[in-house]
């Protein structure tokens, strides 16, 4: 991976799921213009991954309780099958 590549996926990332507003705040009073840049270059990779990390909050992290959640668990009962096989 070449570094513009790797700084690109850290900014994304960064931006994206690891600023805190504080640090948001900060970078916008100090280096408007780099952010506004980064901004317009990736735009597109940002919003994927905000996309992305709501349907994960969403789905993953109920916020209510109407929200109906699942188990993604699979189950094989090995020794329920065992007994059968040897019954037949």
């Amino acid at each position: 991976m070449i570094p513009k590549d790797l700084n690109k996926k850290n900014f994304i990332l960064w931006y994206s799921l690891y600023a805190s507003q504080k640090e948001l705040e900060m970078v916008r009073a100090s280096n408007r213009e780099a952010l506004h840049r980064l901004l317009k270059e990736y735009a597109e990779e940002v919003d994927r991954v905000d996309k992305t990390k709501r349907l994960y909050e969403r789905i993953v992290q109920p916020q209510s309780i109407n929200t109906q959640g699942f188990d993604g668990v699979l189950r094989i009962d090995y020794f329920f099958h065992r007994e059968k096989n040897n019954q037949v």
